[in-house]
């Protein structure tokens, strides 16, 4: 009886194990190279993407591929949330190893964490010679953010877009109380200036969420040349920089500037204050979810750090796009990648469809000089340009978007009490104990 048991259990196993092997099959890895011929047979790629202008953007350039090169691919579009939403969606089949996308676009915030497991299941644009041939049209800051995705600094995936934080403001409010926004020379005197501001006319200075910030604190550490965390994971809050930003964003709070939202409400608290902060991916979003506030708004750069150091400009977002080696076309998803961030008029159509591509080419071409009648004839991507070319080095790796969480609890403990070290220092310690890394104090 034993034995049959036994054999019983044996065969099962021998089961199970060719059942996961098919469930889990490969597509065979390819060797491919920028050099290689094109393959125009008919192939549909499948993407994972977000929905809206980065959809467009994309298939558009399909067409423009076809037209100009002969080849001959169709989309098959899957719209998935950009950041965490993408990276739950393709985890489990990259421990698997099933059937995965031709083409996945994810957030440069969420694709360290994914990298660090799994880098081996994408082909490289490094290694497939794509950097080599065209690194220098991109913005060297968005190229140091891949780079550090990796622990050998092997860039992966497909550079896409890349935008800064911005001030959008109200000049006609500002106007009320004879000030020039852009003249403002430092955030301690925007502290000021927007006290005068709400005495006078009601309005709030700033919009921030209320149940602790971490983006307006980030972007401040960036002025300063600083990044939250560093290449190794140790977190940066012991620093004067760091208390800096802390204490001027607790002054605003005190001050009675502020207008706090709660999660569904960022919107709206935006449209009710004077001035809030946002990447620079938001203008077109705001354009098409306010019409009736034409002409009410404009961009400029973030707030002077200070008037002895007005700082560098901070980096806000971007996402890049990434070829599974479980994919069933890799070589034509990086034929068209590489066609599709490097031709002239398919940057100039991403710039056209407000997608603010990180190659630097895009933004000599007519496009760019398109003036957004929605922000008072603004330039949009002239401004964007000139703060790109002067951002500070940011550092993403793996533990980044959890770091935000720490910092989002320390903020609106600081905020209740203003004591840094029970509340900014304390979760700086719980991160770094959690991951095994130092907290970085001066």
């Amino acid at each position: 009886m034993k034995k049959r048991y036994k054999l019983v259990i044996a065969l099962l196993n021998i089961t199970l194990l060719f059942s996961l092997s098919a469930c889990g099959k490969t597509n065979e890895e390819v060797t491919a190279n920028i050099a290689d011929p094109m393959i125009k047979k008919a192939t549909t790629l499948e993407v994972y993407v977000a929905n809206g202008k980065l959809t467009n953007y994309v298939e558009n350039a399909a067409k423009i591929y076809n037209r100009k090169t002969g080849a001959n691919i169709d989309l098959k579009i899957v719209n998935v949330a950009s950041g965490t939403a993408t990276v739950q969606m393709i985890t489990p089949k990259l421990v698997t190893h099933e059937d995965m996308p031709d083409i996945i676009s994810m957030a440069d915030t969420s694709a360290a964490g994914v990298l660090e497991k799994f880098q081996d299941a994408f082909y490289s644009a490094d290694e497939y010679g794509f950097y080599d041939k065209y690194g220098d049209q991109f913005y060297d800051q968005k190229l140091n953010i891949l780079r550090q995705q990796t622990s050998n600094e092997t860039i992966i995936p497909w550079a896409s877009d890349f935008t800064p934080a911005l001030c959008y403001y109200q000049p006609k409010k500002f106007a009320e109380i004879g000030v020039d926004f852009e003249e403002i020379s430092s955030w301690e005197e925007y502290i000021q200036v927007a006290k005068a501001l709400k005495e006078k006319t009601g309005s709030f200075g700033i919009a921030l969420p209320e149940s602790g910030d971490q983006e307006l604190f980030i972007n401040m550490l960036a002025q300063q040349n600083q990044s939250l965390l560093d290449e190794e994971g140790n977190i940066r809050l012991n620093t004067k920089e760091a208390k800096h930003a802390a204490k001027l964003i607790k002054e605003m709070i005190d001050s009675g500037i502020v207008h706090f939202y709660g999660a569904q409400d960022a919107e709206k608290a935006f449209q009710e204050s004077a001035m809030f902060v946002a990447g620079g991916w938001y203008a077109t979003n705001m354009s098409l979810n306010f019409p009736d506030a034409s002409d009410k708004w404009r961009m400029a750069p973030l707030i002077p750090f200070s008037k002895e150091n007005p700082g560098k400009g901070a980096v806000s977002g971007g996402s890049s796009f990434y070829v599974p080696k479980d994919a069933k076309n890799p070589q034509v998803a990086q034929q068209f990648l590489t066609f599709m961030l490097t031709d002239e008029e398919c940057l100039a159509n991403a710039l056209e469809l407000g997608v603010a591509t990180s190659n630097s080419l895009a933004y000599q071409t007519e496009a760019a000089e398109k003036k957004f009648d929605y922000y008072g004839g603004q330039k949009y991507y002239e401004l964007l340009n000139i703060i790109n070319e002067n951002t500070s080095n940011t550092v993403l790796p793996a533990t980044y978007s959890d770091a935000t969480s720490y910092l989002t609890t320390a903020a609106y403990n600081y905020w209740q009490t203003g004591d840094f070290e029970n509340s900014y220092l304390k979760e700086a310690e719980n991160f770094a104990h959690k991951y095994g890394v130092k907290l970085i104090g001066d």
